[in-house]
């Protein structure tokens, strides 16, 4: 009896020592997550894609990367196939004022707004054709009104119409169908710079720029025109930082110093030409656009330089962006791009990398969507974040890690349903809808950025 007391004991202490450390240790991740820390802070990795990020705890607390991303999602109408653009605390986008075509609201999303204000005299505005660069709105006068065809401008602050110049010097030349197609009116910081037609303007000047920097909106005409007639002006763009203008004509891009607007343009040649209903960007001294080849593809411009940068594979048909340090564009170079796969790069190129094709946005289909997959995409300026739209809303910190945050309405299982996403350096904008079913009447959704 006493030997097996003995026994007993010596079992009992054996296990005493050994059990707090048996079991499976917890895991350890690659790094804290799917990179470093998993494409950012505690997302998409340890605590990431599930318990605490992009799905319960997602939308930015601890998961995807970045830290207080709040999704705010109003009740606020916009017409479906209208423009949405961001300025500084500024959200404009059209609506439906008389028509499907017509309308003009914005939002101030610091102010916490339950309603859109309305530009006054909304009804003559097109709701696909207007700019907005800092606190300012362009608008663009709907070909069906009294306006049609001039230009308008919105101080925002002070929430008055400052000028509307008449057709004698602003005659916009001709205005695309849709929402986001090339050749519309191009905004950005204090100036807008619009193509003009040149046989009804007094002075024929085909390129005009909209200078609001003191306040009072005046007229730089850019003196040296790009091509005979604006017809063959394809595109503008506009960085308001450096003050310059870039015009696609006949294959080149015609560079422009807003400083020196009488001075003649630098001409850059583009061999495969420039497509005409993909619109450019410009961040800096950097441009990216599409070609006009069969397959259009991407390229790059450095300025500094006057030089094309070339990419290869990389074929794109979407409207690319770019910031100070990184660009995008939608990869259509394969059959798992489906035209709709990002593709992100450091400027000044040539590389870029794309996410994996087999990431989707409900765990285990493609039927709603794959992670890194978007129709439209937007840059942060500064290049901290990169956004993608198109069902769901996506972002990553500037690399193809992209989080799917959680709807932060509870009612779409997978994310929060959003469209045509647009940035600036501290709002972002997007329609969205309660879940993403088709027919659903958008809203507008924002994130006012850390």
């Amino acid at each position: 009896m006493r030997n097996f007391l003995t026994v007993m004991l010596m079992v009992a202490t054996v296990a005493f020592f050994i059990v707090p450390n048996m079991g499976c240790p917890p895991p350890t991740p690659p790094t804290n997550g799917d990179g470093t820390n998993g494409d950012g802070t505690n997302g998409d990795g340890t605590n990431g894609d599930g318990t605490n990020g992009d799905g319960t705890n997602g939308d930015g607390t601890n998961g995807g990367g970045t830290t207080g991303l709040t999704i705010v999602k109003t009740a606020i109408p916009v017409r479906h196939d209208a423009k949405l653009l961001c300025g500084n605390d500024l959200i404009a986008f059209g609506t439906e004022t008389a028509g499907a075509t017509v309308g003009v609201s914005y939002i101030v999303p610091s102010t916490a707004p339950t309603v859109g204000t309305p530009v006054p005299n909304s009804e003559l505005y097109s709701n696909k054709a207007f700019a907005v660069g800092g606190s300012t709105i362009f608008l663009a006068g709907i070909n069906t009104a009294s306006l049609a065809y001039q230009v308008s401008v919105y101080d925002v602050p002070t929430a008055t119409m400052t000028q509307t110049f008449s057709t004698d010097e602003i005659r916009i030349g001709t205005t695309p169908v849709g929402a986001y197609d090339a050749g519309h009116i191009q905004a950005d910081g204090n100036y807008c710079v619009v193509i003009c037609d040149q046989s009804t303007v007094t002075d024929g000047v085909i390129l005009k720029v909209i200078d609001v920097s003191s306040g009072t909106p005046t007229l730089i005409p850019l003196t040296n025109n790009p091509a005979s007639t604006h017809f063959q002006v394809d595109q503008v763009a506009v960085d308001g930082t450096t003050g310059t203008v870039v015009a696609a004509a006949n294959d080149t891009l015609y560079v422009y110093d807003i400083a020196n607007p009488t001075a003649a343009p630098t001409e850059i040649a583009v061999a495969n030409g420039i497509a005409e209903n993909i619109q450019m960007a410009i961040s800096g001294n950097y441009i990216i656009a599409v070609d006009d080849q069969g397959y259009t593809a991407a390229f790059l411009v450095d300025l500094s330089t006057n030089s094309v940068i070339t990419m290869t594979d990389a074929e794109c048909v979407r409207n690319p962006a770019i910031s100070s340090t990184v660009f995008a564009f939608h990869s259509n170079n394969s059959a798992e791009d489906t035209q709709t796969r990002i593709a992100v790069g450091t400027v000044p190129g040539p590389g870029f990398t794309k996410p994996a094709a087999d990431q989707y946005i409900d765990g285990s289909t493609p039927n709603n969507g794959s992670v890194g997959y978007g129709s439209d995409v937007a840059i942060r300026p500064s290049g901290s974040h990169i956004f993608l739209s198109g069902a769901y809303l996506q972002y990553s910190t500037s690399g193809v890690s992209f989080v799917v945050p959680a709807d932060p309405g509870g009612t779409d299982p997978y994310g929060c349903p959003a469209w045509k996403v647009d940035c600036s350096s501290n709002t972002v904008g997007f329609q969205t809808a309660a879940v993403t079913t088709s027919g659903t009447p958008k809203t507008v959704g924002y994130i006012i950025l850390p």
